[in-house]
């Protein structure tokens, strides 16, 4: 008969009734990890602590995280808190069905252990799916509550993400595959990142060896010697080397030398005025005592972009925001208008209190809307933008007409822009009008 977790669940309550009936014995198994523990035997626990795990589970696949906590100890509650609460925010449908359980007890404790075996299906809100096989042990206190939790995994091979190694590697053997390497590859390429920004050749030749086979982006090949790399930095006026991604591998059961990709921008500037800006692929090589013996670099260069340009594309940006403000505004169109606004906004408006929130702020604007004169305009015109690609501060006035044209009254403003999901969208605004 082929093993499947259903048949090994079958067998290991099996095997463990036969003993414990059987037998008619008092206690069986033994604890072998060093501690306060060790020696001693498990008799069976409750099924009050089983009904406990089981509740727990449907509250998990309800993805409701605040029924899903109210099973913990407020101790597990502020540990895990906050991942829970994430964790269901991210999750679209969560289904673990268990295949099997027995409530255990250390002896002489009060407290009883819960060992399960189970399925898991997982689909996040961004399309995402897994499954697992999952071996779990649940520590229920006095008080009927999770008090402790420990998990194993089991990833399917037919898993649709996640899997601990996979794709194919031709050139050795083409039955072998890539998994994850896990040997501080990761933690070294952030260090080195830290040293070559700060431009220091010393430190920055400490993650290599002593001889290094350079394949450079334009085909170029070259024996690089450790000390070459000390006064790297000589004619370099600033760099900045912003990784975007790492990502280490290694053929699966083969020796431990790993290799690494890291996709990157580089950014510099020389002594002698030459400006660069790449973006980069490059394949790192590791020898077993963790130093870098290889690199192999893609690369294509990228348009050097001055913060001046950036700054003025930005302003531009929040131009064209402000004249759609206005044209919403001045129709009347409230569902458009509020789109320009985060949904933690909050305005200070001119001779009003404070008003919180994107629904706060549009009930503020249809009573505005409802009171303002027919025929009335408004006019924004910004004079000044600071900041960076994320979050910039805009300065500018405004004009409100009749329908004549004639001026009814001036003011200014200050508006706080934030890129949310790759648009700028309004965070915090205030206003005035000037004198009359």
């Amino acid at each position: 008969m082929k093993l499947t977790i259903k048949n090994i669940s079958a067998f290991i309550l099996l095997a463990f009734s036969t003993v414990v009936i059987g037998q008619n014995v008092a206690s069986a198994g033994k604890i072998f990890q060093d501690g306060k523990d060790k020696n001693k035997t498990y008799v069976l626990g409750s099924d009050k602590a089983m009904k406990v795990v089981l509740e727990s589970m449907k509250a998990y696949n309800s993805n409701d995280a605040k029924k899903d906590l109210s099973f913990y100890s407020d101790k597990m509650i502020k540990e895990t808190g906050d991942f829970s609460n994430n964790w269901h925010k991210s999750m679209k449908s969560l289904n673990q069905q268990p295949f099997a359980m027995f409530p255990l007890r250390i002896k002489g404790s009060n407290e009883d252990l819960v060992f399960s075996i189970s399925q898991e299906d997982r689909e996040w809100k961004n399309g995402s799916k897994q499954k697992l096989y999952l071996f779990e042990i649940f520590t229920i206190n006095k008080a009927g509550k999770i008090s402790d939790f420990l998990q194993f995994q089991n990833v399917p091979k037919t898993n649709e993400f996640g899997l601990s190694d996979g794709g194919k590697f031709f050139m050795k053997d083409s039955t072998a595959t890539f998994t994850f390497s896990n040997r501080g590859e990761v933690e070294t390429i952030e260090k080195m990142a830290v040293a070559f920004n700060k431009m220091d050749g010393e430190a920055y030749s400490k993650f290599f060896a002593d001889s290094l086979k350079y394949y450079h982006s334009n085909g170029k090949f070259e024996k690089i010697s450790n000390k070459n790399w000390i006064k790297y930095f000589d004619n370099t006026k600033s760099v900045n080397w912003k990784i975007n991604g790492i990502l280490p591998f290694k053929i699966s059961d083969t020796d431990p030398v790993s290799g690494i990709m890291v996709s990157a921008t580089v950014k510099w500037e020389m002594k002698d005025g030459t400006i660069g800006n790449r973006d980069q692929f490059v394949q790192y090589s590791y020898d077993l005592n963790g130093k870098i013996t290889s690199v192999n670099s893609f690369g294509k260069d990228v348009k050097y972009v001055s913060k001046e340009e950036k700054m003025a594309a930005i302003k531009a940006e929040i131009i064209a925001l402000e004249k759609s403000y206005d044209t919403y505004y001045n129709a009347g169109d409230l569902n458009n208008l509020i789109t320009l606004y985060a949904d933690d906004a909050i305005r200070l408006p001119n001779n009003q209190t404070i008003i919180s929130g994107k629904e706060a702020i549009k009930k503020e604007m249809e009573t505005e809307q409802a009171n303002k004169k027919k025929g009335i305009t408004n006019t924004s015109e910004t004079t000044d933008v600071f900041g960076d690609e994320n979050t910039v501060t805009e300065v500018g006035k405004t004009i409100r007409k009749d329908a004549s044209g004639k001026v009814k009254s001036t003011g200014k403003y200050i508006t706080i822009w934030k890129k949310v999901n790759g648009k700028f969208v309004t965070v915090r605004e205030m206003w005035n009008d000037d004198a009359k």
